[in-house]
C-alpha cells in the first residue's frame, strides 16, 4: 500500500512539474498577435512581428513573459504604451490629441465628395446647353471646325518661319 501511495505521490508531482513548465511557456502565435499591434522602435513602419531586430526580439520576449503573468492583450498594449509613448502603437488611441487623426480624413472625404458631386453636377447641367449653342465652332455638314479669323495669320506665320512660302 505504501508503494502505491508513493508512486502516486511522485506522478503527482511529476504531473504538476510538466504542468507548470508547459504553463510557462508563451504561446508565439498569441506574442505575434499582440506584437503586430506594436511598432519596432528603431525601424520605422515595420510592426514588431516582422522585425527582426534584437530589440524587437527582447520586446516578444517580454510580452510573452507578461502573457504568462496572466496579462490581457489590452494590458500589454497599455504598458508598453504607457512605459514607451502612444508612438509604439500602430494605431493611435482615438481619444484626446489623436481623435483628429481618426476625424480629419472622413471630414476632408466627406467635404470632397460633396465637393465632387456638386462640380459634377454642374458640369451636366452646362453640358447639353454649351454643345447646342449656335456660336459653336462645329459645321453641322461636315463635323470639322471652321477656321478661326486669326488662324490663315497664324498659318501664314508658321509657313514664313519654317521657310515654306
Amino acid at each position: 500500500m505504501r508503494k502505491i501511495f508513493i508512486s502516486i505521490l511522485t506522478i503527482s508531482i511529476l504531473l504538476a512539474f510538466v504542468g507548470s513548465a508547459a504553463a510557462q511557456e508563451p504561446d508565439y502565435d498569441r506574442v505575434n498577435e499582440i506584437a503586430q499591434d506594436l511598432n519596432c522602435p528603431t525601424c520605422v513602419g515595420i510592426n514588431l512581428a516582422d522585425c527582426r531586430t534584437l530589440t524587437c526580439e527582447q520586446w516578444r520576449a517580454q510580452i510573452g513573459d507578461l502573457l504568462t503573468e496572466g496579462y490581457s492583450e489590452q494590458e500589454i498594449l497599455d504598458y508598453f504604451s504607457n512605459r514607451y509613448g502612444t508612438q509604439v502603437l500602430q494605431s493611435p488611441p482615438k481619444s484626446g490629441t489623436t481623435l483628429a487623426l481618426w476625424i480629419l480624413p472622413v471630414a476632408a472625404l466627406l467635404i470632397g465628395g460633396g465637393w465632387l458631386f456638386y462640380t459634377v453636377r454642374n458640369w451636366a447641367r452646362e453640358a447639353p446647353g454649351a454643345a447646342a449653342s449656335p456660336s459653336s465652332p462645329v459645321n453641322a455638314t461636315t463635323s470639322q471646325a471652321t477656321p478661326q479669323a486669326g488662324s490663315e495669320d497664324y498659318l501664314t506665320q508658321v509657313e514664313r518661319d519654317l521657310g515654306i512660302d
